[in-house]
C-alpha cells in the first residue's frame, strides 16, 4: 500500500490530511483509472460538452477526456495544494481549456444549469467513511451527502447528467439519489474484476412518473480480493474491519 495511506480511513475527512499528501504524492487513481470504465462514460459526452469534475485531486481523468475530445471541464478540489499542482501540470502539457479551481463540492460556486455533465470519482465515498451502519446513516452524513446532490442537481443543466463512480451499492444509494426533491433517472451498471465499481448515471429531467428511478437488475457482486486490490487504497473505503472481526 501506498506510504501516504492513512492508518484509519477517517483520516479522509480532515483537509490537512489531503493537503500533507497531495505535497508528496503525484498522482492516483482511486477506483480505476479511465481505460476501465471508458466505454461506459462515453455515450453520455460529446464534443462539446461542457464538464465539471468533483475532487479531481492528482488524478488524470480531466487529461483522458481531453485527448478523446472533451476540453471543456473544470476540475475542482477542496486542498489548495492539489489545485495548484494540477494547475501547473496541466499548464505544462498545454491544456489551456482546462480549468481547475479550489472549491467545496458542499457549496458548488457556480450558476444554475451550467453544465451538461458532472462526474465524481471515489469523492462522495469520503463523505460515508465515518458511517459505521450503512443502513442508518448519521444526520451529519446525510446532509453532506445531500448538500452536494442539491448542488449538482442545481448546477446542472436541464437535461444534464450525473455521472458518480463509487464503492457504494444501490440498495445504499438509491434511497439518497431519489429523494423527491431530484428530477433525475438513476440507472447503473457494474465494472472491475475482484473489487466491483458500480458507475450510476443520473439524467435530470428523466424521472419517471411513479417517482421512482431505474436500474438494472442487481445482485450482490461476491469480493473476490486480487493481490493488485490487497496493495490499493480503495478497499479501506469497501471493507469495515470491525465487522469483518465480529
Amino acid at each position: 500500500m501506498s506510504s501516504v495511506a492513512p492508518s484509519t480511513a477517517l483520516a479522509y475527512l480532515d483537509p490537512q490530511y489531503w493537503n500533507d499528501r497531495f505535497s508528496n504524492e503525484e498522482h492516483y487513481e482511486w477506483f480505476k483509472d479511465y481505460s476501465h470504465f471508458r466505454h461506459l462514460i462515453q455515450a453520455h459526452l460529446k464534443p462539446n460538452s461542457t464538464v465539471l469534475e468533483l475532487g479531481c485531486g492528482n488524478s488524470q481523468l480531466c487529461e483522458e477526456l481531453y485527448k478523446d475530445g472533451i476540453t471543456e471541464t473544470t476540475c475542482i478540489d477542496l486542498s489548495a495544494v492539489a489545485v495548484e499542482k494540477m494547475q501547473r501540470r496541466l499548464a505544462l502539457k498545454g491544456y489551456k481549456e482546462i480549468k481547475v479551481l479550489q472549491a467545496d463540492m458542499l457549496d458548488l460556486p457556480f450558476s444554475d444549469g451550467c453544465f451538461d455533465v458532472i462526474i465524481e470519482k471515489g469523492t462522495m465515498d469520503v463523505l460515508f467513511v465515518d458511517s459505521r451502519d450503512p443502513w442508518n446513516l448519521p444526520p451529519a452524513t446525510v446532509t453532506k451527502v445531500m448538500a452536494t446532490l442539491k448542488g449538482v442537481h442545481r448546477v446542472l443543466k436541464p437535461d444534464g447528467i450525473f455521472i458518480s463512480i463509487s464503492f457504494g451499492q444501490p440498495h445504499f444509494r438509491r434511497p439518497l439519489f431519489d429523494a423527491p426533491e431530484f428530477t433525475w433517472s438513476v440507472e447503473w451498471s457494474t465494472f472491475g474484476d475482484g473489487f466491483h465499481y458500480f458507475f450510476y448515471v443520473l439524467k435530470k429531467g428523466k424521472r419517471s412518473s411513479d417517482g421512482k428511478g431505474s436500474g438494472e437488475s442487481f445482485e450482490m457482486p461476491s469480493i473476490c480480493l486480487l493481490h493488485e486490490e490487497l496493495e490499493s487504497e480503495d478497499y479501506l473505503f469497501r471493507t469495515n474491519i470491525d465487522e469483518m472481526n465480529n
